[in-house]
């Protein structure tokens, strides 16, 4: 076990309704943008290609890479988010791997062909040395040429409180969001309620992530043995802007 403290799981209380929360989000449509910028980049994601997916969550997209015939082995921080993966693995009939790990604190060996961390989990590492730590530990997990395909939220997003907002009435499990960017640090702090609607249980929890700029990502990124880094608007295949919210990151590992 490691000597520091370890990292909060800031989803603990919120995995048994997760899958909910995210009931509108097209997985199947970000497995097939994934897929693209990995053909740009020419290494596509075959069938039968072993994928790690990072911060899997109730491993969404570690399912849908795994019916298009991948190897996927999924980690994530919150042992209970993991619990509903595996299960619904189970339900699918579809033999991934789920672990519990730290991101700052895992040794794979090189054996992966692709590794993906998606949906902004990047940005919870809201001190930068983690940031490089993971960064160093994913390249160790990946095979010369493999490509690392991550997304963070960017500075701007950060900026405008993004994460304020509320769900629209009638949710199987509603939210109330509120956000405030701390300019200096570059951290937002999000106030989150959420409301059970079948029993009025309502959850209060605490989220923190922080702003990297592009050059800093990109330096994290080779010093920990990355190269060829591509950038692109959130879902799109040109470049980000001042304005741009979402960014994915393709970065090929170096021989």
């Amino acid at each position: 076990m490691p000597s520091r403290a370890a990292p909060q799981d800031q989803f603990a209380r919120i995995a048994p309704y997760y899958d909910a929360l995210m009931a509108n989000v097209p997985y199947r449509l970000w497995a097939e943008y994934v897929r693209n910028l990995a053909a740009l980049s020419g290494r596509p994601i075959s069938p039968g290609c072993r994928l790690l997916d990072l911060a899997t969550g109730t491993g969404s997209v570690a399912l849908e890479f795994a019916r298009a015939g991948c190897t996927v082995t999924g980690l994530d921080l919150s042992a209970p988010m993991i619990a509903q993966a595996r299960q619904k693995a189970r339900a699918s009939s579809l033999p991934v791997q789920f672990l519990v790990r730290d991101l700052t604190d895992f040794d794979f060996p090189p054996d992966f062909d692709h590794a993906l961390c998606l949906y902004d989990s990047l940005n919870y590492l809201i001190v930068p040395e983690h940031l490089k730590r993971a960064f160093a530990n994913i390249r160790r997990a990946l095979r010369d040429d493999a490509l690392f395909i991550f997304d963070v939220n960017t500075i701007h997003a950060l900026e405008v409180e993004l994460f304020t907002q509320q769900s629209p009435p009638g949710a199987e499990v509603s939210y109330r969001w509120k956000s405030r960017y701390h300019p200096t640090t570059r951290i937002s702090t999000i106030h989150m309620r959420f409301t059970v609607a079948a029993t009025g249980e309502q959850i209060r929890v605490v989220h923190r992530q922080r702003g990297y700029a592009d050059a800093e990502i990109r330096s994290f990124l080779a010093s920990a043995g990355f190269g060829d880094i591509s950038a692109y608007d959130g879902y799109r295949v040109i470049p980000p802007s001042a304005t741009s919210d979402r960014v994915f990151y393709v970065a090929r590992a170096s021989a």
